[in-house]
């Protein structure tokens, strides 16, 4: 009986505990997360009786969580991917909202745009349409500003979102940490509080919402957390720590978003989160608003690239080019880091146009009490004092208080949308009239109706080289190559200059065309190749023939009338004639005859520019005892006639320049006094060939006058010393008579030999006008300075030329004991030193052996001032220096190659009318005859360039070149405009273009029947084939007077604007409202595709909470038949109980 109560107990007791538990979960019913509870009843361990067992009733062994880990981790995933596409379906919902909207979309913008230009197409004079279309395009301007600003403000939006559900996030990693940490103090997950589990699985859950999350359980059951695709990376809870998670825009790209986590967990950059809200929030921001936006931008892009290529290719009202219509400006972000003070900022762009984009910090300095930024350059610029803060390129007002320590940083925003503006500002600047208009032949059979667009000056490739690298200031190589251009000049020049200096044996040409073919510079012998050369180049024009009709032409018979010039000039430059002599004296003694003696002046230090002359007479004066200069004689009046006293001579010897003045031997011996002499000093001159009274060094020269008799018994000897600023100060300067100075210069001759052989044709070259004979290497066998010097003076120009030839040699080449010797024109030179040839005890020894020969040599030696062997001839003349050895080797002591020296030429020409030195190149002639001389060629061309020209580089060889150009005032569509352009059909398969301003053939072309035709951005469509005799006329709309626009009626720009609402000029050959309609579309198409998406996760979110609650959700039917059943069990248990009650009661009856 006692095992029987015993039974019976343990059955209460079990089953009390049971209908506990049942109605634990009965009163959890709509408890949050809240897991259903079960009790766990086992049996006790039953007793032997016999040969079986007896039971010993149950015992409670705990209450169990009923728990899936697959089905909850289900449900974390359903309930992060259904929030995530809620959060994208919500903004995109509302930005589709933005764009479809009539008051805030572009459709209805555009239209009414579109829809003005084609009012004012029918009356395009008109004022009120004009303005019309003016206020139009002002809205529709402003529709793109309000639609770019109504998207950011969606995307800051999206972003305070985004922000919130990451500071929900790390708020419940915060609490799972927290939950952790009380999971700790027991030893085993089964020993864990129910209530503490489910807390931890709410979390879970409620984080889910946020992130897309994976965890992990250590057995006793605290959980680690990711928010990446694998547990080991992305932790963001993980045993008692946990890290926040940051999102934020990059600082270098607004548009993209950074991800990490940050904490006690560590650092770690994260590529995105999965799913979640904040996936949610996150793609919405990153993809769908960034690509319409994008879209956006290129759509205002190209509407104002398009509006404005036909609104510049246009005439406005005024008859002038078309400006912007609309522009792109950039706006700013003002970021006022720590500042605390209350002011405002300003910002405008002073130059759209070379804005560079970048962030500008602005301090206050509190010492200046101004503000201050640092501008394009680098230099700090301070503000006025009324704020105003003025740059480069942006202007910034900032009015109100500052303090100390305020700052604040303008970061620039250039998306296209945002920065669209009306550039216009007037009805008239609205180039309804088209760039140029065609006049049909009344007598056409062909062409009726021609239609003319311009498209803008062409682009031409621009070659080998690009030009602005041949005007770096330094030389190119470069080389021929008869398949792609060297270069091309770009239109809108008024001076272009090139200098070739070829290579040695370099056979060199520089040409210059047209883009149709016309040969205007360099050589007709190249005209077949580069007729070849044309076919194969981008740079021509399609269907375009070669000419050589205005080849080297210039002026009015040239093209265009375009100056050419194709050869080397020297311009002239004017020089200071001094006179530094005045009262200068010489004391002769009394009866001195100076009859047949002379007077000399001597300059030194002088240079070859130097010069003494004296000054020379207007006329000559009979005037008693006048005395004038006239072609090198001195004159003396007696008052009836004059006669002359003296004759004058100079010369240079390198060092010293000398002026003799040598009186006549007849005259009588008192004739000559030293009151005389002075008299002809004060007229004697000095000359640098510069201008000395701008000079910024000055010069100081010594001069020394020697008055000496025929005999040389009397010499009297003066000097004067003066500095050329204090006689430009002093006046003693020659005025009335302005002298200029052209001087020409060459490099060394180039070697040629050969008697008798001709180097230069008659007539390859010109000097000042005068055409060359031909030049000849003389009997010698090789050419010389002294044969250029006479073939030169045969022309009988007023040019002088001088020659010379100076070989110098670095002392650190000479090579004294080398043993090779040295022979100069054949002569063996030995040394005074050593007695031999082959030896030399130092450079000055040298020297004296070489000046001990000079009689049979014909050369001197001598060293400069830096120390270097000189050596020249005898007489300073350019004759030929042959240089070799003595040892019949190679080498010579001299250091360098044993050959002929060749010398240079100096051409000089003085006169009072500015008159230039100028060699110009024969119809055969080429740069090879110049570069001979010496000398390199020049090309220059001057005038309207208004189209650009084709430059190329035959002949064999390599040569240098640069080149210069200086840009035309005027505009080059403007220069277009002034030509009128005669398309005239020659024949069935040609066409000609005149020019009939300057009466000039632009082009000769073929023509196969095309409708279309073109000439430097003029596009023509032809309403028929042409017919031979056919021709029309383009203008530039500018045939009123003088000039003036004429064309007020005219519509054909206009039109432009009208068809380019049907234009496909978006990347996928839409039209702009096609497009706009287009991303309206897809950004629909995104909307429903979210929402779609929702909707199919919110039912498998749905689904998977159902999975769960089958296993851990409390059910009323399910605890209402425990209840009943642990009720009856529990009754039953009583029921035991009583019965073993009332049989011990009876056995304790029993006597």
């Amino acid at each position: 009986m006692a095992d029987l109560l015993s039974i019976g107990a343990s059955g209460i007791s079990v089953y009390q505990r049971a209908l506990a538990t049942v109605s634990n979960n009965i009163a959890n019913l709509s408890t949050d997360g809240y897991s259903r509870q079960t009790t766990e009843i086992r049996q006790n361990q039953p007793v032997e009786v016999g040969n079986g067992y007896i039971g010993t009733g149950a015992y409670f062994d705990g209450v169990s969580r009923q728990y899936d880990g697959f089905l909850e981790s289900s449900l974390q995933q359903a309930t992060a991917d259904l929030e995530s596409e809620g959060a994208a379906a919500e903004y995109a919902s509302r930005l589709l909202d933005i764009l479809g909207d009539e008051k805030i979309g572009l459709t209805t913008a555009l239209n009414q745009f579109f829809s003005a230009a084609k009012a004012l197409s029918t009356e395009p004079a008109s004022p009120a349409l004009r303005g019309s279309m003016l206020r139009d395009g002002e809205a529709l301007a402003t529709r793109f500003q309000s639609l770019s600003e109504q998207m950011s403000d969606l995307g800051e939006q999206s972003l305070s979102a985004l922000e919130a559900s990451v500071r929900s996030a790390n708020a419940l990693s915060s609490q799972l940490a927290e939950v952790n940490r009380q999971l700790q103090k027991q030893s085993s997950a089964q020993a864990q509080p129910p209530e503490l589990l489910d807390r931890r699985d709410q979390l879970l859950r409620d984080l889910s919402e946020y992130v897309q999350i994976r965890t992990s359980f250590d057995n006793r059951g605290l959980v680690t957390v990711s928010v990446s695709e694998s547990t080991t990376k992305g932790k963001i809870v993980a045993g008692l720590q946990s890290s926040e998670l940051y999102v934020n825009p990059l600082s270098s790209d607004q548009n993209r978003l950074e991800y990490r986590l940050q904490g006690r967990l560590g650092s770690e950059t994260l590529t995105g989160i999965p799913s979640g809200k904040v996936a949610g929030y996150a793609d919405f921001y990153e993809k769908t608003l960034v690509t319409v936006n994008s879209r956006l931008n290129e759509l205002a892009r190209v509407l104002v690239t398009e509006v404005n290529d036909i609104q510049t290719t246009g005439l406005n009202g005024k008859g002038e080019q078309g400006q912007a219509f609309f522009s792109i400006e950039p706006t700013f972000d003002v970021q006022r880091d720590a500042s605390a003070s209350d002011f405002q900022v300003d910002i405008s762009v002073t130059d759209p146009e070379n804005y560079q984009m970048r962030p500008v910090s602005v301090t206050y300095d509190d010492s200046r009490q101004r503000w201050y930024a640092e501008n394009i350059d680098g230099s700090v610029v301070f503000a006025n004092q009324n704020g105003l803060l003025v740059l480069d390129d942006i202007s910034i007002q900032i009015t109100g208080d500052e303090a100390l320590g305020d700052r604040f940083q303008l970061v620039p925003d250039v998306s296209a949308a945002r920065g669209m503006r009306l550039a216009l500002s007037d009805g008239l600047g609205i180039a309804a009239a088209s760039m140029f208009r065609i006049t049909p032949n009344a007598k056409n059979n062909g062409i009726f109706d021609p239609v003319a667009t311009f498209s803008g000056i062409p682009n031409t490739d621009s070659g080998l080289v690009n030009f602005e690298d041949l005007g770096s200031g330094r030389a190119i190589g470069v080389e021929s190559s008869v398949v792609n251009p060297l270069t091309v000049i770009s239109a809108g020049q008024d001076q272009v200059e090139f200098e070739l200096d070829l290579n040695q044996g370099s056979g060199n040409v520089l040409q210059v065309m047209t883009t149709d073919g016309q040969h205007l510079i360099g050589s007709a012998a190249d005209g077949e190749v580069l007729g070849q050369a044309m076919k194969q180049s981008t740079q021509f024009s399609a269907g375009s023939n070669y000419s050589s009709e205005y080849l080297n032409t210039s002026g009015r018979d040239g093209y265009k009338n375009l100056d050419i010039f194709y050869g080397i000039s020297s311009e002239a430059a004017p020089i200071t004639q001094l006179l530094p002599l005045n009262s200068l004296f010489f004391e002769a003694p009394v009866g001195t005859d100076f009859a047949g003696g002379g007077l000399d002046f001597t300059l030194e230090p002088a240079n070859a520019n130097d010069r003494l002359s004296l000054l020379s007479s207007r006329y000559i004066d009979t005037s008693i005892g006048a005395l004038s200069v006239a072609d090198g004689d001195i004159y003396m009046g007696d008052g009836a006639s004059s006669s002359v006293i003296a004759s004058t001579s100079d010369f240079y010897d390198g060092n010293s320049q000398t002026l003799r003045i040598q009186f006549a031997e007849d005259l009588a011996s008192d004739f000559v006094t030293d009151e005389l002499a002075g008299r002809i000093a004060s007229l004697v001159t000095y000359s640098s060939g510069e201008d000395l009274t701008t000079a910024n060094n000055p010069l100081k020269k010594r001069i020394n006058g020697e008055l000496f008799t025929a005999d040389f018994s009397v010499n009297l000897v003066e000097s004067r010393d003066f500095i050329s600023s204090e006689l430009v100060a002093a006046g003693q300067i020659i005025t009335g008579q302005d002298q200029f100075m052209a001087k020409l210069v060459s490099r060394n001759v180039a070697y040629a030999s050969g008697a008798g052989r001709v180097l230069i044709d008659a007539g390859d070259l010109r000097l000042n006008g005068v055409d060359l004979g031909a030049l000849v290497v003389s009997d010698s066998g090789v050419l010389s300075t002294s044969d250029v010097k006479s073939w030169l003076d045969a022309a009988e120009t007023d040019i002088e030329v001088s020659v010379s030839n100076i070989v110098e040699i670095p002392s650190e080449l000479v090579q004294l004991n080398s043993g090779y010797g040295l022979t100069l024109n054949g002569i063996s030179v030995v040394s005074l030193a050593t007695n031999t040839q082959s030896s030399f005890s130092s450079i000055d020894d040298l020297v004296s052996s070489i000046n001990a020969v000079t009689d049979e040599s014909g050369v001197f030696a001598s060293r400069n001032q830096l120390g270097d062997l000189q050596i020249q001839n005898r007489d300073l003349g350019g004759e030929n220096i042959v240089l070799g050895g003595t040892s019949g080797l190679p080498g010579n002591v001299l250091g360098i190659g044993s050959k002929t020296y060749i010398g240079n030429l100096e051409l000089e020409l003085t006169s009072s009318s500015e008159e230039a030195i100028v060699f110009e190149l024969g119809d055969d002639g080429k740069p090879s005859d110049l570069n001979l001389l010496g000398l390199n060629t020049q090309v220059r061309l001057s005038g309207d360039i208004d189209e650009d020209l084709v430059v190329f580089l035959t002949g064999d060889g390599q040569s240098s070149l640069e080149a210069f150009a200086s840009g035309s005032e005027a505009n080059v569509i403007d220069q277009l405009r002034g030509r009128q352009l005669e398309f005239y059909f020659d024949s069935e398969n040609s066409y000609q273009i005149r020019d009939l301003v300057t009466d000039t053939v632009l082009a000769n072309r073929t023509y196969q029947g095309e409708l279309a035709l073109d000439y430097q951005g003029i596009d023509i469509n032809l309403d028929n084939r042409a017919v031979i005799g056919d021709r029309f006329v383009v203008d530039g709309n500018n045939l009123g007077p003088n000039g003036s626009f004429d064309g007020q009626g005219n519509n054909s720009n206009i039109l432009r604007f009208v068809d380019l609402e049907s234009k496909g000029v978006l990347s996928g050959g839409e039209t702009i409202s096609e497009g706009y309609l287009k991303f309206v579309g897809d950004v629909g198409n995104v909307t429903t595709q979210s929402e779609i998406a929702r909707d199919a996760l919110s039912i498998v979110q749905q689904q998977a909470i159902e999975a769960r609650d089958r296993v851990s959700g409390v059910s009323l039917d399910k605890e209402a038949a425990d209840l009943i059943r642990f009720q009856q069990a529990y009754q039953a248990s009583a029921q035991v109980m009583q019965v073993a009650t009332k049989l011990f009661d009876t056995v304790l009856q029993v006597r």
